[in-house]
This record gives C-alpha cells, structure tokens and sequence, in this order.
C-alpha cells in the first residue's frame, strides 16, 4: 500500500476535518464524500494518533485499503473504545472514500455466538483455546468481523490473542509487549474474515509468553453484523 497516495490522504483529511466546505489557514476547502453522506472529524492529533498506532502495530507491507481500514479501526478501539465517536468517525472515513461501510443502526444490532466458560491460561505456557460454535449463517464471514475478548490476567503484556477460523487460518489480534504492563485485556477487534466460511468452529488462541503473572480467558464473542 502507498501510503501516500490519494485515497488515504482523502481518509485522513475526512477524519481528522470531516466533511463539507470549510477553511484552513486562509484556505477554502471542500471536501466531497463518495457516499453523500457527511463525515464528523475528530481532529488531526486524534487522527494522527490512531493511524500511527495502526501503521505501527497493524499494517504490514502487504497492507491494502480494506486492512488498512480493519487496521485503522482496531487501533481505534484499542486507543478510545468500539463504542467512541472516535472509533465511528474512522468507520465513516473509510465508508466516505469507498472502503467499507458506515456502521449500521447506530453500532448495535448483530448476531452473536459467545463462550462464556472460563479457561486458564498457563504461566509462560502452551496456548490455550476457547471455541464458538457459529451455525445458521449463510457465505463467507463479514470484513469487519467483531471479536470481542474479556481476559483476566495481569500484565497483559505477556499475552498474544490469535483467533483461529473454522478452516484453522489464524488471524493476530495481540501480540506481546515487554511495555504493556496494564492488567487484563476487555477488548473488541474488527478482524477481515471476509475469505472464511461463517458457518463452523472458531477457536480464540491465548498464550502467555512469559514468566510470572497468570490469568485466565473469561469470555469471548463473535458478532456478525
């Protein structure tokens, strides 16, 4: 992916500006969306900060606009939540230059399947599963797949987070950090399942890689939108 190139600078002017005519030092803008639909800006340091995170942690060399959107949107919620304007403007940014959708229904609504049976994780140990059940889908999973994650466990850090689709591809939603000594991971990821089967057994992956602090996995859900 070019970082540089037109359709991400659109996106990050939406975000950070929004939408609609406006000026900036001295200088007229009007920025049009493909949707027709507005776009609230949240300012450039939180813009700036939430795609720092995301190019940082979240995109690869092989990032394209629909990653780079789930990117964007996971260090979102990691930064101020799955339920922030925040977290919505950057869904919107995308939607407006043609990557994705608007949020639908104001975020709610969705089906989900979840596990709510505790599972401990070893201490610098084998990982551990969860699984989910998902039935009486039809096709493939959405793009923005949300995975929410309730661990347990104290410096976080230690811990890497995959979830495993049903055909055993794994998708990273944490990796581990030397720095993050907070405790507990409460959690929602948007993960691009777009080429997995929806119907099947999907697995959270939790392993604690290093010594000393312990936990356990305490629930977890997939919501389809």
């Amino acid at each position: 992916m070019h970082y540089s190139s037109g359709v991400a600078n659109h996106f990050f002017y939406l975000l950070s500006e929004g939408s609609g005519a406006k000026v900036i030092n001295g200088v007229s803008y009007n920025s049009p969306t493909s949707d027709g639909l507005p776009v609230t800006g949240i300012g450039r340091d939180k813009a700036l900060q939430i795609w720092y995170r995301a190019l940082t942690t979240k995109f690869t060399s092989t990032t394209n606009y629909a990653s780079a959107r789930t990117g964007t949107l996971a260090a979102a919620g990691e930064l101020y939540g799955t339920t922030s304007a925040e977290y919505t403007a950057v869904a919107n940014a995308w939607a407006a230059v043609n990557v994705g959708s608007r949020p639908g229904g104001g975020g709610g609504g969705g089906t989900s399947f979840e596990n709510t049976a505790d599972v401990s994780i070893p201490d610098n140990g084998p990982a551990v599963t969860s699984s989910i059940t998902v039935s009486g889908r039809t096709g493939n999973a959405p793009s923005n797949l949300a995975v929410g994650v309730n661990v347990v466990h104290t410096w976080r850090g230690d811990l890497q987070i995959d979830l495993v689709a049903p055909d055993g591809s794994t998708y990273r939603l944490k990796s581990t950090s030397g720095s993050d000594s907070a405790d507990n991971v409460n959690t929602t990821y948007t993960v691009d399942a777009s080429s997995e089967v929806a119907n099947g057994t999907w697995k959270l992956k939790v392993q604690d890689k290093a010594a000393q602090d312990t936990g356990y996995i305490d629930s977890w859900k997939l919501t389809f939108p």
